[in-house]
């Protein structure tokens, strides 16, 4: 059973309260909850979530939920939040039986994964044959103003630990088609959420270089940029035309296949041509 927010331990209270000032990961989770439909008497797993609330908010959709982290440090504050079913991952394998998950969600972890390939098929390993998949990755593409901008201010991705960067829509389809249906994969988060979002990370990495784990600091950025990311919100409605810094993906498992992707002439494999004309 989900414990209620008064229940909540005073770490998991800090946890709380920089999730509520934290616009994007508030978005994140919309998205997500938006592409998983009723988790109602089903076995879910999460892996990979950068704030452990987004778990506790996420068992609370109902069903019996189990949550992947990275390290021990990382179980500590994940368990404080939501009581139980917690595991260490070694970041090759997941530590389930086969076809034991009805749905399996990916919270920005694939960029972690050394061999995003290798992971995908072990998340196909401990879905049930009719299994869905949702997967959240950082978004890349040509001319995404504000990717020199974040590496000038030293956010690249090898400093926050990621194998690689991102994916754009083609990518993410390449890396899932062997195992599963794609239904369905839309970006979200457009420029000035991310403009906002990229100050306060950069400010976050400085409070944690000079006071590691001082959440206190980490929680008093996130109050500053709280007004900043209403307003940015309210001006990225205006871009609804454009597409975002973050990529989610919706798929059901099917039985494993490699399938190697036709070529067109321009040099573009059918699924870039597919997806770029569904998002155009």
């Amino acid at each position: 059973m989900v414990t209620t927010e008064k229940e909540l331990s005073v770490q998991a209270k800090q946890n709380l309260s920089i999730f509520r000032r934290a616009l994007p990961m508030q978005v994140k989770l919309h998205e997500i909850i938006r592409s998983l439909g009723s988790t109602e008497k089903l076995v879910c797993l999460d892996i990979g979530a950068e704030n452990a609330m987004m778990s506790y908010y996420l068992r609370k959709k109902g069903g019996e939920w189990h949550s992947a982290v990275t390290g021990q440090r990382e179980c500590e504050a994940m368990n404080s939040v939501v009581g139980d079913n917690v595991y260490v991952m070694d970041g090759k394998t997941l530590p389930f039986k086969k076809s034991f998950f009805d749905v399996l969600v990916i919270i920005d972890y694939l960029e972690r994964a050394e061999s995003d390939e290798s992971f995908i098929e072990e998340c196909h390993r401990v879905l049930k044959p009719d299994g869905r998949l949702i997967v959240n990755v950082a978004h890349i593409r040509p001319w995404m103003v504000l990717r020199p901008m974040q590496q000038m201010m030293g956010l690249t991705y090898d400093k926050k630990g990621l194998v690689r960067p991102g994916y754009s829509e083609s990518q993410l389809f390449n890396i899932l088609k062997h195992g599963f249906d794609v239904h369905n994969m839309h970006s979200y988060s457009r420029f000035f959420v991310e403009l906002t979002d990229t100050f306060a990370q950069f400010f976050k990495a400085r409070a944690k270089e000079s006071d590691p784990g001082n959440e206190k600091k980490i929680k008093n950025i996130y109050s500053l940029a709280f007004l900043p990311y209403r307003i940015a919100y309210q001006f990225d409605m205006l871009l609804f035309f454009t597409r975002g810094y973050n990529l989610i993906a919706t798929a059901k498992r099917r039985a494993w296949r490699p399938r190697n992707t036709p070529v067109l002439v321009d040099g573009r494999s059918i699924s870039e041509a597919v997806l770029h004309k569904a998002l155009d």
